[in-house]
């Protein structure tokens, strides 16, 4: 199917119901439009305690993606919502519109250590619709405007090309550091001083 990386809706691993599809019905059927759902999510600070991920934290603005990329590991998310891994993970999204809202409530709250978060560990973050929702970018200045070290998963080219129009602007204001005296390593090793 053109413009999608699924090229089939399999069936989801977790309903009993199975659909066929009539193979004679339809043959030229137009790519599927994409579709937006509201999450009514009531927390957005996602906690992961893996090993072998480098974040504690992350906020993911949409689930599903309209990339599209076959090999994504966060298909299966969407067999969780009762819906398909493949086209249904790029063709219906779920949009967490109240998602700075939610990330300035949590950022406030006495219990919130100013962690580094990761956005969009498993959608991205500037996939196509955000150029018309701008949730990522309200995300951004929420975390901004609370000084909060924020890490980014995205293959889009916009975010370098956001990158470059703030770069343009000039440097933004850098918080200072709180001093931690002289700097020691973490271990010796042979010729080490």
């Amino acid at each position: 199917m053109k413009g999608r990386g699924a090229d089939a809706n399999p069936p989801n691993r977790f309903e009993r119901i199975e659909l066929e599809r009539d193979e004679s019905f339809g043959e030229d059927d137009p790519a599927p439009q994409t579709l937006l759902y509201k999450d009514r999510t009531r927390e957005i600070l996602s906690h992961n305690d893996s090993p072998d991920v480098p974040f504690s934290w992350s906020v993911n603005p949409y689930r599903g993606c309209e990339h599209g990329c076959i090999y994504c590991y966060a298909r299966p998310t969407h067999e969780y919502l009762g819906l398909s891994a493949g086209l249904d993970f790029e063709s219906k999204l779920f949009v967490k519109e109240e998602a700075p809202a939610l990330l300035r409530k949590a950022f406030m709250a006495p219990s919130w250590k100013g962690e580094a978060i990761c956005l969009s560990g498993v959608t991205d973050a500037y996939q196509p619709v955000e150029r018309r929702l701008q949730l990522t970018r309200r995300i951004l200045e929420v975390c901004a405007e609370f000084m909060n070290p924020v890490m980014l998963i995205t293959k889009s080219r916009r975010l370098r090309r956001r990158l470059h129009h703030d770069i343009r602007r000039g440097p933004a204001p850098l918080p200072r550091a709180p001093r931690l005296g002289a700097a020691r390593p973490l271990c010796r090793g042979q010729g080490a001083g």
